[in-house]
């Protein structure tokens, strides 16, 4: 039962705060359901594409561009940040626009929001309970004006507030563009999710009222709730923050003023790559915003970005190095550093800080022994080095890797916020600033097309993955590549098929949903990540394994050469695939993300017969399951293995494999490239020939 505190409403949600703002409660005009693109008539899983043109190309794509300025003070008397900003939206759009939707983040992480009344449902506690001062919030402190003229924030979601509708004074014609100024204070909490304080230090991944993103479906202002993350505009970020001289700063962009504190607390020699000279030359601006003594300014400009986090705490060491790039021929659009500074961020203070956590000792790990003597700068070299590899040169000057409070990692443009230095989590997160950061998908809607997409890069660095193991099996060419000699390669063939074998009796038990769906309409938190990681992840498998290993290669970095610095969706992703393999694919991607299921596959009625020139085998395959794939059917004889592709569109077809030796067997996928469900009728003991041929 989800319980209403009707109290929240005035006292947490829809008031301005004080300061002088005058505007007393917000409007409330709006109803739930008149939310755009949301409410039961919406579409679940969207039936056309949200920002790819006709041609699954970019011929005809646009984008809204969102540019802004803050100037923010740290304030820790009161453990929150006084703002104020300009935001700069252009119409980029063919649609004349009579209204601006907002995200106002950090007013998820406090009760009376969406997210809380999630977590109540499926039973967890995290902040429906916390009382002040150890809530989070983000609120309106002066009314916003646009043009120059004041406007009243709504709030249709209220109690949750993280969600504000903005009613234009007069209409935004396409091509032209607006100025909203903004003044503001946001709040983290004390429980870490996304974002957190503890003590002195500070996790600001939401901090700032975010443009929601208008594509063709229109405008996307989603409640932020556990299932589901971001969607937001390109852009240029010119952010000054001012904090206590003693903190040290990690966030979005390049330090192009100001002193960040790098230097002074740098380790092991480490000197900071600043680039301030070669990245966004800016002219000195006045600060919107008076600080007080004690603080100074640090200004980070970040272009092409979509979102700006940042961290501080004056526990933070520093280690930093340089990333260099191969020699490449320069691309439209894009600009490729010759060199990338890496900047790492960690705790130095860990033996105090983690005092106080329930596991000090495995805290200091995560927080500093895992991270030192350039533990945490060769995971990021590592990284960059494979991401290069598989997606093409990483476009921005640099990338920070910093210890944040939660667990887990929360991926930014430019930035990962990391609970630790694992090298699983270095990779995923940094997949993220390419598959989510610069391909920028909406995680609300379509968190497949990045989370899975970081896994199963994440799991093929270290060969973790179907395709590169069943290479390697068929590779040795043994009697029963299920059970190899190989101690590695048979447990992660094991482990896959147990997962495999998992996932089918939760099918049969219907208790998958389709990944497409809408964040917030998953069944449970449970399910969402199900889908959009692992289930995800098998999608990437099955890809690779239909494409090939070369064109599955070169689909991905088609796909990011074109794509880079858009937002895309599945037919972005589609089309990338299609033009790489010159197969059409919808079959493949209506399957995977439409509907739950899995690839199960059955071979029956074998007939080997002996030829003039060696032995042909007929096999009937048939379809069992839910999913299509060209499944591999394999037989063997005393030279080895033979294998041949099914078609994917028959649901039951004679298979034919010529050998010269005589058929032994024929199994079923005998390598395991697949994600199909091993089954009984999985291989077929022939028995000696009872004839022969002569064709």
């Amino acid at each position: 039962m989800i319980v209403n505190r009707p109290f929240l409403l005035a006292a947490l949600t829809l008031t301005v705060a004080a300061s002088g703002a005058g505007l007393g409660p917000a409007v409330n005009a709006l109803n739930a359901q008149s939310l755009p693109n949301q409410g039961p008539t919406h579409p679940v899983i969207p039936t056309s594409p949200a920002t790819t043109p006709p041609g699954n190309d970019t011929t005809g794509y646009w984008q809204q561009r969102a540019d802004y300025v803050i100037d923010a003070v740290l304030d820790e008397t009161r453990n929150a940040v006084r703002a104020t900003g300009e935001l700069r939206y252009t119409n980029h759009s063919p649609d004349t626009l009579r209204e601006l939707w907002l995200h106002q983040h950090l007013n998820a992480f406090r009760p009376g929001s969406r997210w809380s009344a999630t977590d109540e449902r499926e039973q967890r506690t995290r902040f429906q309970k916390l009382t002040n001062p150890d809530f989070a919030y983000e609120r309106f402190t002066a009314p916003p004006t646009i043009n120059g003229e004041a406007v009243r924030a709504e709030y249709p979601l209220a109690p949750d507030s993280s969600v504000v509708r903005l009613a234009l004074p007069k209409p935004l014609a396409p091509g032209d563009s607006l100025s909203v100024l903004m003044q503001w204070e946001s709040r983290p909490s004390t429980v870490p999710r996304r974002q957190g304080r503890r003590g002195r230090s500070y996790d600001f991944a939401q901090w700032y009222p975010r443009i929601a993103v208008y594509d063709r479906h229109g405008w996307k202002p989603n409640a932020l709730v556990p299932a589901g993350e971001f969607y937001g505009e390109f852009g240029t970020f010119d952010v000054t923050l001012w904090v206590r001289d003693d903190q040290v700063l990690g966030a979005t962009g390049i330090p192009v003023e100001g002193d960040p504190g790098w230097a002074r607390v740098a380790v092991n020699g480490a000197v900071p790559l600043l680039k301030r000279d070669t990245y966004a030359p800016r002219p000195p601006r006045e600060s919107r915003i008076q600080a007080p003594a004690g603080h100074r300014p640090v200004r980070f400009i970040a272009e092409n970005v979509h979102h700006f986090g940042w961290s501080a705490s004056p526990g933070f060491v520093y280690e930093g190095g340089a990333f260099v790039h191969p020699a490449e021929s320069p691309r439209p659009g894009v600009t490729v550093w010759d060199t990338v500074a890496i900047h790492v961020l960690y705790r130095g203070d860990a033996e105090q800080d983690c005092a106080t956590q329930p596991r000090p000792e495995q805290c200091v790990v995560q927080s500093k022994t895992g991270w030192e003597n350039g533990a945490a700068l060769r995971n990021g070299l590592a990284t960059l080095t494979w991401l290069e590899e598989v997606f093409g040169s990483y476009p921005y000057p640099q990338m920070t890797m910093l210890k944040r409070l939660d667990g887990g990692g929360t991926e930014f443009p430019m930035m990962m916020q990391n609970g630790s230095n694992s090298a699983a989590l270095v990779t995923h997160e940094g997949a993220h600033i390419y598959a989510h950061g610069i391909l920028a998908n909406n995680e609300w809607q379509s968190g497949w097309l990045d989370e899975g997409f970081a896994s199963y890069v994440t799991a093929w660095q270290t060969g973790n993955v179907r395709m590169v193991s069943a290479g390697a099996l068929a590779a040795l060419d043994e009697v029963d590549p299920a059970n190899s000699a190989d101690v590695t390669l048979a447990t992660q063939r094991r482990a896959h098929d147990i997962a495999a074998r998992a996932r089918a009796v939760q099918s049969t038990n219907g208790d998958l949903d389709p990944m497409g769906m809408r964040g917030d309409t998953f069944r449970s938190f449970g399910h969402y990540n199900a889908a959009v990681y692992r289930r995800a992840e098998e999608m990437y498998g099955a890809l690779h394994n239909l494409a090939g290993d070369a064109a599955f290669r070169a689909f991905v970095r088609d796909y990011f050469a074109r794509w880079a610095f858009r937002h895309v969706d599945r037919w972005a992703m589609q089309g990338s695939a299609e033009r790489v393999t010159g197969e059409s694919l919808g079959w493949f991607f209506d399957q995977w993300v439409d509907r739950a299921g899995v690839i199960e596959y059955a071979i029956s009625n074998a007939r080997p017969v002996q030829t003039a020139t060696g032995w042909r085998t007929t096999v009937r395959l048939n379809r069992t399951g839910a999913y299509r794939h060209a499944m591999p059917v394999g037989v063997r004889t005393a030279e080895g293995w033979t294998v041949v592709r099914g078609d994917p569109r028959a649901d039951s077809e004679d298979v034919v494999i010529q050998t010269s030796e005589r058929p032994l067997e024929v199994v079923l996928d005998p390598f395991g490239a697949t994600e199909a469900v091993s089954v009984a009728a999985g291989r077929i003991t022939l028995p000696p020939a009872r004839g022969t041929g002569t064709r």
